[in-house]
């Protein structure tokens, strides 16, 4: 009996001591776990402080266009060539192109375009078309903004991008790294093609293409009591004026425009030109020399 109850007694206190163990093994380990937890954003804010690691290639926080809501404004008055641009260049351009693909499309016409091409050039994608009155070369290109504006085509948008049926979106990366800066307002091109990259207020605008946050557009921007513009550059150039004030502008590298007011340049994003209407369709990357007219 005497023998028994010492084996019973021996058995539980052997049990009570493998169970203190394994409770102190399995507090180790999670004090480890925490230990290296703790190591790890240790060193993470390191590298952060050290500029050693490079968020942009983390996925969750890549540049993205899944927040931004986008209007590509097409302005033209329809000359033939432009119909051609539309049928032969574009539907290339948006399928190389996750920004394009990404944006609504307004465009704004002096004459109803056949219905075919705005299906061919645009295929799948939702399109508004706003018809005007040509009042001439210039004059019709200043009211594009005025009427835009005024009539709040883009409310609902983060941005607006503008362009004519010959100026084209070869690249996306440039306009979409700084659509996504909160810091950036508008993109711009300098037809002096100088290398201001920032707060560049003496730079002469381009009016054909240029990309700017809707909260910098109101009923009135464009609608300048009291001044007269002989061009759609020094329009643009007085309506975003506090922009480039305030250092929100970024501008298009690399151009080769010398005043004309046309962008090319060797390796720019964007181009216009005439000539490379006989390249399209165009695949991701082409052409390879974009200094054309």
């Amino acid at each position: 009996m005497v023998s028994c109850l010492l084996k019973t007694l021996s058995g539980l206190l052997l049990l009570r001591v493998v169970m203190a163990s394994t409770t102190t093994s399995d507090r180790m380990q999670c004090t480890s776990k925490e230990d290296n937890v703790q190591a790890a954003q240790a060193n993470c804010m390191l590298s952060v402080r050290q500029g050693q690691t490079d968020f942009r290639h983390q996925k969750n926080i890549q540049p993205s266009l899944e927040n931004l809501r986008v209007l590509l404004f097409v302005t033209t008055h329809l000359p033939p060539s432009h119909v051609e641009f539309l049928e032969k260049c574009w539907p290339g351009l948006i399928s190389n192109s996750a920004l394009l693909q990404h944006a609504d499309v307004l465009v704004y016409t002096a004459s109803e375009p056949p219905s075919d091409v705005l299906q061919v050039a645009f295929r799948g994608k939702q399109v508004r078309v706003e018809q005007y009155v040509n009042p001439g070369y210039q004059a019709g290109a200043m009211l594009a903004m005025e009427a835009g504006t005024s009539g709040r085509w883009f409310d609902g948008y983060d941005w607006v991008i503008r362009v004519n049926p010959d100026v084209l979106i070869l690249n996306d990366d440039f306009l979409i790294k700084n659509m996504a800066d909160h810091d950036v307002d508008a993109i711009f091109a300098d037809c002096h093609d100088g290398n201001c990259t920032s707060h560049c207020t003496d730079a002469f605008v381009n009016s054909d293409f240029f990309a700017v946050r809707t909260s910098q557009l109101g009923p009135a921007s464009f609608i300048q009591v009291g001044r007269d513009f002989d061009n759609a550059e020094h329009q643009v150039g007085a309506a975003f004026k506090r922009i480039m004030e305030n250092g929100r502008d970024r501008w298009i590298p690399g151009t080769n425009m010398h005043g004309t007011c046309r962008i090319h340049g060797s390796k720019v994003p964007v181009l216009h030109s005439h000539t490379v209407l006989t390249q399209c369709p165009l695949l991701k990357g082409q052409p390879e020399n974009r200094d054309i007219e």
